[in-house]
């Protein structure tokens, strides 16, 4: 797979951390994921600022401007030689002088940029994804809030697992309250009776960047939604769902355990996919129109 790596604003085929790196060694780290569209990052800035929102809550500082670390993705990006790119912004707390659970004084932050080629145009899926709802549970707010996007990511990997397991392709997760949060990787939508339902982030789910969009373009397009909370019983009889992320935008739903659904891609579906498109080639237009490069890190 192409990929170029942006270490400490080293730009490498690969990268090398210390084996003593509080990211590799606890998944001490906060990280975003972007993606290019006709080239240009999108939603860079909305990405930017839930990292620096997801470090805040694991005590940690980010040294760096948004300015400076978007000009080490453009850097990056400026030497791939595909179309289209997977974007990954990781911070970790650093690398530290011994092992053990305190961070030292002295310990400054490493800042990981990767990219990767991705489909040189975004496709809607006409098969759909199989989700189920495991027995595991969704990481407590209390515990670790899951709208901190942290290195830590067990919980959603061994829910995949499971959901594989069972036969499907993902897995829907509960709260300890039996309430429906997301995906292991993406927001949730329903729909039912023609109303766009989505869970509310007090459930326990990462505001998604897509999950953002996508609730602009219903109400712009005056598509009935509302923020709800739902329970699987909800999930009976809807005739359309999707997932919402970054990378793969929406991803249709066919089959909810055991029970199909009556459409795949949906209507609502179709016509959210074909305004997100529009929306990103909106932002591409005005970003190639401002186009500038600030300096990169020292």
């Amino acid at each position: 797979m192409p990929l170029l790596t942006n270490l400490n604003g080293h730009i490498a085929a690969t990268a090398q951390v210390s084996i003593l790196d509080r990211g590799f060694l606890y998944g001490d780290s906060v990280y975003e994921v972007i993606r290019t569209f006709r080239g240009r990052h999108f939603g860079l800035q909305e990405h930017l600022a839930r990292l620096r929102q997801s470090a805040d809550y694991l005590y940690m500082a980010v040294p760096w401007t948004d300015a400076e670390i978007q000009t080490e993705v453009e850097k990056t990006l400026a030497q791939a030689d595909w179309q289209e790119s997977y974007i990954r912004v990781v911070v970790t707390r650093g690398t530290d002088i011994a092992i053990g659970l305190q961070p030292s004084a002295e310990i400054q932050p490493n800042l990981l940029i990767i990219i990767s080629a991705i489909a040189p145009e975004p496709v809607l899926s006409e098969t759909g994804l199989h989700l189920v709802i495991p027995q595991r549970i969704r990481n407590d707010k209390k515990a670790l809030d899951p709208a901190a996007k942290t290195g830590n990511y067990l919980n959603n990997i061994l829910a995949l697992f499971e959901a594989q397991q069972m036969g499907a392709d993902d897995a829907l997760l509960l709260n300890a309250q039996g309430e429906i949060t997301e995906a292991t990787t993406s927001n949730l939508w329903i729909v039912r009776e023609g109303v766009v339902l989505t869970p509310p982030v007090e459930v326990g789910i990462l505001q998604g960047i897509t999950r953002r969009f996508v609730l602009q373009i219903l109400q712009e397009q005056n598509i009935p939604y509302a923020e709800q909370v739902l329970v699987p019983t909800d999930l009976d009889n809807i005739q359309e769902a999707f997932l919402s992320s970054s990378v793969r935008l929406l991803m249709p739903v066919r089959q909810i355990h055991k029970t199909p659904l009556p459409e795949c891609p949906g209507t609502i579906t179709r016509l959210a996919w074909q305004a997100l498109l529009e929306l990103m080639d909106t932002h591409s237009a005005k970003a190639e129109a401002t186009a500038e490069i600030p300096g990169g890190l020292a």
